[in-house]
């Protein structure tokens, strides 16, 4: 099951985890405006698309929609571009939001596909804004955009999780496309020889080349050619679905298939409506995942108190997941709330402090519905855990044993990575586990 980046667990208290946080409400006008250009474009169509079918059959409609869409999306890059240009330091807070939604363009353009975002993240932090070739990276983004005004040319660094390449390109009928932009003497240097010795490998020039250039030139090619090889492994799976990690060395496949998972962003809906009447509102999703919607003052400050003591009652342990909805926007892999199927109002009330959600999944009731499922069940050896540690790869441990899931055919090793899909990406913990197996039945 997929991987999520390793995060260091805090101590569980009932009355300050997940207490109530939000983003101050005077960037709520500008973060608005933002939002409505880089996910609504082509909001000016919608009323003409009866159907995802009506789209790709109009082939003059299809056009304009993403011709719209895409300088929805790139004239809200420009205005965050302007204002990082026109101010000496950003608030953490501000950048966050930013950073929400250059990332909600980056999964539209992806299809919003976990599978290939993992692809581009390294888990390391993004760049400071200020101490980058940021600005040489915008000359080289509008002089792409003058040549092609209907494309996106996404900057990398404006992105939480984009950490390959320096642009992510999208042009209408051509695809998915990744572009370095170099920058300065020695790294032009570096790239030029790089693209001579692709084209023609001989191990005498790179040697004399490293003992002409010296030994920081060396750590530099090193760099830039393990971005190239990244580089070429992101085209690779999102052109063919299939690649070798060269971080890893490990073998990536994405399933050609498409595999619809249920959503319970409707339930979200339905329980933010709910809770604007008596100030709370509380439901589950497969008997193990529970959610709990807080609005009004009173319940804003004392929900999360509620909600622990009631997950906690239904089976959920200390090392149980946990979060707050809005904690997605610090998840560098989460969808940001403004890719989230919920209604406009809700997304910003979520933001800007007038509603709550909290999110609990029972691993042991989790654990219990796989098995109804028709999915077995078992512990980890020493030697199997060992074995997959040693591996690179960290477990989720479940009272201190890591865990086997199968279906029959196929065995593999509980992850956290599932508990970001549920949570974070919306996707109900039955559905999900079933796609992740029947994607791995397909492969093999």
């Amino acid at each position: 099951m997929t991987l999520s980046k390793k995060k260091k667990k805090r101590t569980y208290d009932k009355t300050t985890t997940l207490a109530h946080f939000s983003f101050s409400r005077e960037y709520e006008p500008l973060i608005k405006d933002l939002y409505a250009k880089a996910c609504q474009g082509s909001k000016y169509l919608w009323s003409e698309i009866q159907s995802p079918e009506s789209l790709r059959n109009n082939d003059e409609l299809r056009k304009e929609f993403f011709s719209a869409a895409n300088r929805g999306m790139m004239s809200a890059q420009e205005k965050i571009i302007s204002i990082l240009e026109n101010e000496n330091e950003i608030e953490p807070q501000k950048m966050l939001l930013f950073r929400g939604v250059i990332d909600a363009i980056a999964w539209q353009i992806l299809g919003k596909q976990l599978a290939f975002a993992r692809r581009f993240f390294k888990s390391t932090v993004q760049p400071s804004l200020y101490n980058s070739n940021f600005k040489s990276v915008v000359s080289v983004a509008n002089s792409i955009l003058n040549e092609s005004p209907n494309s996106v040319v996404l900057i990398s660094d404006l992105t939480s999780f984009i950490q390959v390449g320096d642009l992510l390109l999208c042009k209408p009928d051509e695809g998915i496309t990744i572009a370095e932009v170099k920058d300065g003497a020695i790294n032009k240097k570096i790239c030029n020889f790089v693209e001579s010795y692709l084209q023609s490998p001989c191990p005498r020039s790179l040697v004399n080349f490293i003992r002409t250039e010296g030994e920081q030139t060396a750590k530099q090619l090193q760099r830039v050619i393990r971005q190239a090889d990244r580089m070429a492994h992101i085209s690779s799976i999102l052109n063919d679905g299939h690649g070798i990690d060269p971080d890893t060395n490990q073998p990536v496949n994405i399933p050609e298939p498409f595999y619809p998972v249920q959503n319970w962003d409707l339930k979200l809906n339905r329980l933010l409506q709910e809770s604007e009447s008596k100030g709370w509102a509380i439901d589950t999703v497969d008997n193990c995942l529970f959610l709990g919607a807080y609005s009004k003052d009173e319940m804003l400050a004392t929900g999360h108190v509620a909600f622990n003591l009631w997950f906690d009652a239904m089976g959920g342990t200390p090392e149980c997941p946990r979060a707050r909805l809005i904690d997605c926007m610090l998840d560098p892999l989460a969808l940001p709330i403004f890719s989230r199927n919920i209604h406009d109002n809700y997304k910003f009330d979520l933001l800007f402090g007038r509603k709550q959600v909290c999110i609990g999944i029972c691993v042991e009731l989790f654990l219990d519905e796989l098995k109804k499922n028709g999915f077995s069940i078992r512990l980890a050896t020493n030697k199997e855990c060992g074995h997959v540690e040693n591996s690179g790869v960290k477990p989720y441990k479940h009272k201190g044993k890591a865990i086997f899931i199968g279906n029959g055919k196929t065995e593999t090793i509980l992850m956290d990575g599932i508990f970001l899909r549920i949570i974070f990406h919306g996707q109900t913990p039955i559905s999900i586990a079933k796609t992740i197996f029947d994607s791995q039945d397909d492969l093999k």
